[in-house]
């Protein structure tokens, strides 16, 4: 039986490394399930996944912070792997708050997670450098008290497509860092150049978000620009839904049934349900 404290040290040896280890990201009990039977090197929560399950929108405050850990003490419960939580902005907008969310993802056996500047609040949609500094560095004291192990990612959500916008993601990413996090990660980011650049500014390691569309480098290559981690975020969630949906709408609107074909013909090496419990 793994314990937590050792799922702790796996996962932030994982960030020493700077290697690039992959972490998907599951969206039940189910896909979970698949990813530990694959043996990634970790896996992850999605806050837009488990929304979705859940028939809500994600980033609206519709999961509370009680069903987000429910949800990860599900996913841990059914793999050995180190789960990083997606807990979007700590379930609330005070050092008090996050530090709460904290505390309940140490007590469910997260090996870390993350923690996002964005407000939820569609007047003010990121919090202000100085109170999302605040926020990172409460987490980040209560974790050196209580799990020193555990790994602290902090999200900058804000856009990069501008010189000055990249600039302003990395002045918080620093002052992230500065403030004790352990991993930084601003899921905007998918240009080489642009993360080179962070890379080279931010002495911390980097998670890139690769589940997406027109993201085109690959794994070596990340590794090679020396980032740390890659999530897939709700990439898998909603390659599965809009699956589903394609398939539903076909036999709506086409009247024919050849969407259950795409199965048998897809080129899977293997069938997801040899990871399924089974009774013994």
């Amino acid at each position: 039986m793994v314990t937590a404290a050792q799922r702790r040290s796996a996962f932030k040896a994982l960030h020493e490394t700077r290697k690039a280890f992959l972490m998907p990201n599951p969206f039940d009990i189910g896909s979970a399930r698949i990813l530990d039977g694959m043996r990634f090197d970790a896996i992850a929560t999605s806050s837009a996944g488990f929304a979705w399950a859940q028939g809500v929108k994600d980033a609206e405050g519709l999961v509370s912070r009680d069903e987000a850990l429910a949800h990860a003490a599900d996913i841990i419960a059914v793999t050995s792997l180190p789960v990083n939580g997606d807990l979007e902005n700590g379930f609330g907008d005070s050092p008090d708050d996050v530090v709460e969310t904290i505390k309940g993802a140490i007590e469910v056996g997260l090996a870390g997670c993350s923690i996002e500047d964005y407000s939820q609040d569609p007047q003010h949609p990121f919090y202000a450098l100085d109170l999302a500094v605040e926020r990172i560095k409460a987490a980040s004291d209560y974790i050196a008290r209580e799990a020193p192990d555990f790994v602290l990612t902090a999200r900058s959500e804000g856009p990069v497509k501008s010189d000055h916008e990249l600039e302003m993601t990395i002045k918080r990413l620093k002052a992230f860092v500065e403030a004790g996090a352990d991993c930084v990660y601003a899921p905007m980011l998918k240009d080489k150049a642009q993360i080179s650049r962070v890379l080279n500014e931010v002495d911390a390691p980097l998670n890139i978000l690769a589940g997406r569309k027109n993201f085109h480098l690959t794994r070596k290559e990340l590794a090679d620009l020396g980032v740390a981690r890659i999530s897939i975020g709700s990439g898998l969630a909603r390659l599965a839904y809009s699956t589903f949906t394609a398939a539903a709408e076909d036999m709506k609107d086409g009247g024919s049934f050849g969407c259950f074909d795409r199965e048998e013909t897809a080129e899977t090496p293997v069938n997801f349900e040899d990871f399924m419990k089974a009774r013994l």
